[in-house]
């Protein structure tokens, strides 16, 4: 006998339960339509997963959410049996503040009745994973009997973490297996984090292993499914890439999902042994991931929003600016996104040129609005009142200002929504100006090293099979074009993966020093530059340890602007904002 398994790849908004709860009904009257005898929905998929503190606290929200999958859910699963996952609570005890108790659950309903709640075992506290902080534990449930005709089947329900059992020394999959679960279902909220660059360690494939891990182990079938869609933290948008995936007893892959869209898959199991007929691996391209994953976080993220009547782009002719604004018409049509050049006498002609270029390549709106009329008149009231400028600095934040100042007029004037295109590497050091070109309702690259800002830059091309993003601007210097003669004052090929090191790797001042001495830094992220010298052939031990040194004290110099700066889009294993925390009183050198 067969069983026919859909898995509702669902983007979920939150806080809209009767939003969520209309579409997880649409997708139970597909499947059952397509004669499945289960449909499973993410993790959370009721009230949604990325939720504001205020309704994890509020008691008639948790009702509500509880009520939508009893009076409304559960009548649906006559025809088939429903997985969802929901806010499960006990009045009878009270936490913190007489808050009642939460779990992060799951709903089983079957022939309409729930005939099974299951509470997530295993509770992450890691990154922006704060399940400890609102849920309590459960125990593993037994698995449920799945009716097909005149046949049982039993299947086992699991909650992300609980299949992560590694580092904890509670083994749900172990227990359900044992307590004769002949199919799991994993229901999800897993972000997205891109691979390392020359590497196949995307989280698609470290999933994978980890459900092939348990495969091989208990010789039992297990099906993933994971939310899709772009939520949020308040100071990060984290992209939830899909991917939902379905292994037979054998190890083979016979259904999976697209990453980055709502979808429903179909996977046919053989009840007599748990296997199926395998399908092909998708192709992987690691660059292609990424942007898929910006231009879905930035297009869900201003639909959801839902305020904007369109995107606003600072087009400066620089590649950081050139990739968030392809990155902006590639999610939202050409239609809705505009951009403002703003040269002052410092900003070259071909900068200029590559702007307009590329502007016209894209078929969007782009004005060129002056601003050294503004400027000089700025100095010129400042030195009438105040005295001469003390520092250069401030007279080239000034015309960073007034650009900001701009484009959040035109921002406020047209309701638009004003992405910002700092990079990883200009965040971390300090290189952007407060109110200034840090402004903006959206960081949509900065999570991004200058390094793939490149790489990036490059697939937008090969993408469209065209020079969308001009020649030049991959030639010219880097350069913020605020003094005569200015350039970045950074070796990116070497300071942009020091920054990743730090930040997403953990790494000492003193292990990276130690590294560069045995020659154990990564070739994948310390490229050779364009003469094809590595990094120990331009660098002595000295001068790399005082780079390191330097990278790092600008690193911890630069918080308090981090901590100002718009949400940033994270799709690295560790990004600013909420992901890393940081403080601004640190006096640790």
């Amino acid at each position: 006998m067969e069983l026919r398994l859909a898995l509702g790849q669902i983007n979920p908004k939150s806080g809209d339960i009767r939003g969520n709860v209309e579409k997880i009904l649409q997708y139970v009257d597909q499947a059952a339509r397509m004669g499945c005898h289960l449909i499973v929905f993410p993790e959370m998929a009721v009230p949604g997963y990325c939720l504001d503190e205020k309704l994890m606290m509020n008691q008639w929200f948790l009702r509500e959410n509880k009520q939508a999958v009893m009076e409304r859910i559960v009548p649906s699963s006559q025809k088939i049996a429903v997985i969802t996952g929901f806010l499960d609570f006990d009045t009878r005890i009270l936490g913190p503040d007489e808050n009642w108790v939460r779990y992060n659950a799951a709903a089983v309903c079957q022939n309409g009745t729930c005939v099974q709640i299951v509470h997530k075992t295993l509770l992450p506290n890691y990154r922006y994973f704060d399940d400890k902080r609102y849920f309590m534990a459960g125990m593993p449930a037994p698995p449920f009997e799945l009716r097909l005709g005149d046949h049982r089947f039993k299947v086992g329900v699991e909650i992300c973490e609980d299949l992560w059992d590694q580092n904890y020394p509670v083994k749900p999959t172990e227990e359900l297996v044992r307590k004769g679960s002949q199919l799991i279902v994993l229901i999800n909220a897993s972000p997205y984090v891109c691979a390392s660059p020359g590497e196949l360690d995307a989280k698609r494939f470290r999933r994978r292993e980890l459900v092939l891990r348990q495969v091989r182990k208990h010789s039992i079938p297990i099906a993933y499914i994971n939310t899709v869609g772009a939520g949020d933290n308040g100071k990060n948008v984290i992209p939830f890439d899909g991917g939902s995936f379905t292994v037979d007893s054998t190890g083979q892959t016979i259904q999976m999902a697209r990453q980055f869209h709502e979808e429903l898959g179909i996977a046919v199991l053989r009840t007599e042994d748990g296997s199926g007929d395998p399908i092909p691996e998708p192709p992987f391209h690691r660059e292609a991931e990424m942007y898929d994953a910006l231009c879905m976080a930035v297009g869900d993220y201003y639909q959801k929003l839902g305020i904007f009547n369109g995107i606003l782009e600072s087009l400066s002719g620089g590649i950081d600016s050139a990739l968030g604004t392809c990155i902006a018409v590639d999610a939202m049509g050409r239609e809705k996104v505009s951009a403002l050049g703003m040269p002052s006498k410092h900003n070259s002609s071909a900068t200029q040129e590559i702007a307009q270029t590329l502007a016209r390549n894209l078929g969007i709106e782009y004005t060129v609005v002056p601003i050294q009329p503004i400027v000089d008149k700025i100095i010129e009231s400042y030195q009438g009142t105040l005295g001469d400028f003390r520092q250069p600095v401030s007279l080239e934040n000034i015309q960073a200002r007034v650009r900001g100042i701009l484009l959040m007029a035109r921002s406020n004037d047209r309701n638009e929504l004003l992405l910002s295109n700092g990079n990883e590497t200009e965040i971390a050091t300090g290189y952007a100006t407060l109110y200034g070109d840090m402004c903006g309702g959206l960081s949509v690259i900065g999570d991004l090293s200058k390094l793939d800002v490149y790489r990036l830059a490059h697939h937008v091309n090969d993408r469209h099979g065209a020079e969308i993003i001009p020649r030049g601007a991959f030639s010219v210097a880097p350069s913020a074009e605020l003094a005569p003669g200015q350039v970045d004052p950074f070796d990116y090929l070497v300071v942009s993966p020091l920054i990743g090191e730090f930040i997403e790797r953990r790494r000492t001042r003193q292990e990276l020093v130690q590294m560069f001495q045995q020659r154990a830094l990564d070739n994948s992220l310390f490229p050779p530059d364009s003469e094809g010298r590595s990094v120990y052939e331009r660098y002595d031990v000295d001068r790399f340890a005082a780079l390191v040194r330097r990278t790092y004290c600008q690193l911890n110099r630069s918080v308090y602007k981090r901590l100002q700066g718009p949400p940033i889009i994270v799709i690295s294993e560790r990004a600013f904002g909420f992901d890393l925390r940081e403080t601004l009183l640190n006096f640790w050198d």
